[in-house]
């Protein structure tokens, strides 16, 4: 039904990338925004007089989890990170400006826009604010004398004092299943600490670039196998989180070593496979659905009822208006930075 796309990998002198990495990102931003999005059906099949309908109800309302997928986002950031530069950075302004522009430039639209309508987008900022950090801290991480390994390693047991430490009200809450001072969110530690908790997951994917040329194949079986554990999984955090007194916080990092030999192995699939055209094209906007999708979930909500009937249409506009915003914004950022580089690099030769 689909154009595949030719498998392996795009391999030349000026660019590197895998296939399929697009598509894991499109599905991953379309299910955070399912997760933000009340799901009308889900409320709908919960007050069915059928018990087999409530149970389907309560199972859809827990069916897509968006904490999970932000872990897995961190986890190919690493990755697609680290690639290109496993035998250090060529130019590390260049570097910077990249990597910079192209997440601050609509983020800075986003946020302008949002001061009108109370900041929704901030149900997404955090990871991004996150994703800042990273970028700037791994020039530094790459000269510390240490395997990747024994750096993820150091930095997950780092996640887990502080997690130990400045989230114990959770581990308790979790321990005597009570509601006293349980948050629940990932996030819970703010800005300004939330990326020690979520680096261990960012680092997950250096580990997968450091070694993903040594593995050449993987069967469609293992990854279909992967993606069935891993949605379960997911369900079961976010039935955890609100039902179970299970903490995010307490949960993805160790959902995010499953999460992580799930993305491997899809990697490794597609450098031997035809990926899906159509999802590696609207994968280059997951960045901008990503981001757009909180605000316009409210905007919408002005123009239209939101209801069983029209719950589709919410959905279609967001993406819709997502790629708009990619056209207008995003990718005339990433225009801007290759121009910013180009100026620079002609002004030091």
């Amino acid at each position: 039904m689909f154009e595949a796309a030719p498998p392996a990998m795009v391999n030349n002198t000026k660019t590197k990338w895998f296939y399929g990495v697009d598509s894991i990102r499109f599905v991953l931003a379309f299910i955070v925004m399912l997760s933000h999005f009340d799901n009308v059906y889900a409320t709908a099949l919960k007050h069915s007089a059928h018990s087999i309908f409530r149970d389907a109800g309560y199972f859809l309302a827990n069916a897509f989890d968006g904490t999970s997928a932000v872990i897995a986002f961190f986890i190919i950031s690493g990755f697609v990170i680290h690639y290109p530069n496993k035998n250090g950075i060529p130019n590390l302004t260049e570097f910077w400006i990249r990597r910079f522009l192209r997440i601050l430039i609509p983020l800075a639209v986003i946020l302008i826009i949002g001061t009108q309508f109370n900041h929704p987008e901030n149900a997404v900022v955090w990871s991004l604010f996150c994703e800042l950090i990273y970028y700037g801290l791994y020039p530094f991480m790459a000269k510390i004398k240490l395997s990747w390994k024994n750096k993820f390693i150091v930095s997950y047991i780092i996640a887990a004092l502080v997690i130990g430490t400045l989230c114990f009200h959770d581990v308790v809450a979790f321990v005597k299943q009570t509601d006293t001072n349980y948050h629940g969110y990932y996030w819970q530690l703010g800005g300004w600490l939330t990326w020690i908790v979520g680096l261990p997951c960012w680092l997950l994917g250096v580990l997968i670039a450091e070694h993903i040329d040594d593995l050449k194949q993987a069967s469609f079986k293992s990854v279909m196998i992967y993606r069935v554990i891993v949605f379960l999984i997911s369900c079961f955090c976010c039935i955890g989180k609100f039902h179970l007194h299970l903490s995010y916080i307490l949960s993805m990092n160790i959902f995010a070593l499953l999460i992580y030999k799930w993305l491997q192995t899809e990697i490794v699939y597609f450098k031997t496979h035809p990926s899906n055209t159509t999802l590696e094209k609207m994968g280059k906007f997951s960045y901008s659905l990503y981001l757009c999708h909180p605000l316009l979930y409210v905007i919408l909500r002005l123009f239209f009822i939101y209801n069983t009937f029209t719950y589709p249409l919410f959905l279609l506009l967001a993406v819709a208006i997502s790629y708009g915003f990619y056209l207008a914004v995003e990718r005339p950022g990433h225009r801007l930075a290759r121009k910013l580089n180009h100026k620079y690099n002609t002004t030091l030769n």
